[in-house]
């Protein structure tokens, strides 16, 4: 949700006049009434793009595409009703951004589709006052409603990012069931780029479980992992069961580096867990500790190591070579990366809800960053104008002293969008 930049000359602030052309917060202009458009090649064009989705990359891909949609019309929506129940005027409702595909009025609000498939946008007159509106607006501009009203509406769209995320982690927790590390199998051995696995050495194979090493009990996968982990270069002895019986195999484990230096233990083995349904109470608690999560990763994600890894990733020559699971550890993905990864047939129809439930909230908390066009760069500016306010005169901001901030916000939003697609293009996750 941003600003309009029909108008070059806005009035006073701060006993100043303002000139600004605040592009990097427009969105495009409504049209007229009765002069709403209609372009059929570009809707069959849309329609045909989501068509070769289904039919190219599999209706798996297709649902993750669709989820992602739902996601950022419910954002929008989230912003236009409450815009709606505070007595704002709201003149657009549009998905997707770019040309006119189709619009039609329904009272004072212009809804639509665009041509290009990426994000959506709510037009709410009156967000600053880089964004003057007709005098018979001006009770109803964002700008003129009160601190609650004015954070009710910016905040709305990352509410609605919490909502989506909390009822995802309730269903999978309580309808679909969480991973019991208590009960699983091998699903997959894995290979490294030297050579053959300890796993493929020993002749493990998928459905086997591994219920002890050296003689101690690891039906536990996490309490595999961590014996395993300290071991790299030792000779262990494993007892495996599967629907034949059981057996011991000897094999030698491999030393594999991380990312911080450490030398961990490594056998090969990729698990499959049996799913638990569990109280609704484990699905909150999953969605704090994810939040958590999201929360304490963004300083990182806008770290200046992050830009030097994204642009050392970008100019690699090894552009064929796809990144493993320890070099992705340090890059974020774009959207085509995470779809990529969320629609990958052999995972259950658990990873790409999750996956969903995880973008939710980052990209609720990430919109809230007080920065412009950012979301919560309109919710810093409402507080600071509350602050200042005395003695019942309203003080408005001018928001053209931090367009400069803004432009450089943008830049850097861009570097991170482009960086990432290009390497979830040229050198995706392994």
């Amino acid at each position: 949700m941003s600003v309009d930049d029909k108008h070059a000359d806005h009035g006073p602030t701060d006993g100043q006049e303002t000139k600004q052309t605040s592009w990097v917060m427009a969105e495009p202009k409504e049209a007229e009434p009765g002069a709403e458009q209609s372009n059929p090649i570009a809707l069959i064009g849309l329609a045909g793009l989501f068509a070769l989705l289904w039919f190219g990359a599999g209706p798996r891909y297709f649902l993750v595409v669709l989820g992602l949609l739902v996601m950022i019309f419910l954002h929008e929506l989230g912003h236009f009703m409450t815009a709606r129940w505070t007595g704002m005027k709201a003149t657009q409702f549009f998905l997707f951004m770019g040309p006119r595909v189709f619009s039609f009025r329904r009272g004072e609000t212009e809804y639509g589709l665009r041509l290009l498939p990426v994000g959506a946008f709510v037009r709410i007159v009156g967000m600053n006052n880089l964004d003057p509106c007709e005098p018979e607006d001006e009770d109803r501009a964002y700008k003129n409603k009160s601190y609650p009203r004015r954070m009710l509406v910016i905040t709305a769209g990352s509410m609605m990012h919490f909502a989506q995320a909390l009822i995802l982690f309730l269903v999978l927790s309580s309808v679909i069931g969480q991973p019991d590390p208590e009960k699983w199998t091998i699903s997959e051995i894995s290979m490294l780029e030297t050579g053959e696995t300890p796993a493929v050495t020993a002749g493990l194979e998928p459905g086997d479980t591994i219920t002890a090493v050296d003689g101690i009990v690891t039906t536990n996968f996490r309490d595999l992992q961590d014996y395993l982990r300290v071991r790299p270069g030792e000779e262990v002895s494993i007892e495996v069961e599967n629907v034949a019986g059981s057996r011991v195999v000897e094999t030698v484990l491999a030393e594999r580096p991380t990312t911080d230096g450490e030398v961990i233990g490594f056998l090969g083995v990729a698990p499959k867990f049996e799913r638990t349904r569990m109280s609704p109470m484990v699905g909150l608690g999953n969605f704090g500790t994810a939040a958590w999560g999201s929360l304490s990763v963004i300083p990182r994600f806008l770290s200046p190591s992050t830009f030097l890894n994204l642009g050392e990733l970008v100019l690699d020559g090894s552009s064929d070579v796809a990144l493993d699971s320890e070099e992705a550890a340090n890059r974020p993905v774009s959207m085509l990366g995470a779809v990529r990864i969320a629609g990958a047939p052999e995972f259950d129809w658990a990873v790409p809800l999750t996956m969903l439930a995880f973008i939710n909230i980052f990209i609720g908390i990430f919109n809230l960053v007080p920065l412009l066009p950012l979301d919560g760069g309109h919710a810093a500016i409402a507080t600071y104008e509350r602050f200042r306010s005395r003695s019942g005169k309203r003080y408005q901001m001018d928001v053209a002293k931090l367009l400069p901030l803004t432009y450089a916000v943008v830049l850097v939003l861009g570097f991170l969008m482009l960086t990432t697609l290009w390497l979830d293009l040229v050198r995706p996750i392994s």
